[in-house]
């Protein structure tokens, strides 16, 4: 099978999310890190690292929802099944994250719209495909065309409560 990575770069100040939500990552090089990198081991000077160099690192500060990511149903309501308490993401079984994919192409519905069940319906009966147990629907709404501006948290389509049900 082959595996294909959907993720997306995380970029500090991205106005990709609400603002309480954007991500922030601050970049410390080899050269700002080496005084502080000196103190892991005893008695140890920066000029004992190869030219100085200590380690790049960074610090984040992210919400859940930053970046490419995956919604447990514990973000949506605190149970579900009828009253079972949710699952928080690493409960969710690994094996419902790779698989055979079908893409849905949803770029012509208006931002805002809703897709409903009937949308889908049509979507495959137009492609001539079955659903088949297993199957990773992706969706294209749209929204990647307005990535990286404020206006793309209100881009693209969205899927009604019935139809991600569905």
């Amino acid at each position: 099978m082959k595996i294909v990575d959907l993720s997306i770069y995380l970029e500090s100040g991205l106005p990709s999310d609400p603002p309480a939500q954007i991500p922030y990552i601050e970049y410390r090089n080899h050269k700002d890190t080496a005084e502080e990198m000196s103190k892991y081991f005893g008695n140890a000077t920066v000029d004992d690292f190869t030219d100085g160099n200590g380690w790049a690192i960074e610090f984040i500060k992210l919400s859940t929802h930053s970046g490419t990511h995956i919604d447990a149903p514990y973000h949506y309501y605190p149970t579900m099944n009828g009253g079972e308490r949710a699952w928080t993401i690493d409960e969710v079984p690994l094996d419902w994250f790779y698989g055979p994919a079908v893409v849905v192409d949803f770029r012509d519905k208006p931002d805002e719209y809703r897709v409903g069940v009937s949308d889908f319906e049509e979507y495959f009966n137009k492609i001539n495909y079955s659903l088949k147990p297993g199957d990773i629907v992706l969706v294209n709404t749209g929204a990647s065309k307005k990535w990286g501006t404020k206006e793309y948290l209100t881009a693209g389509c969205g899927m009604s409560k019935e139809s991600t049900l569905w």
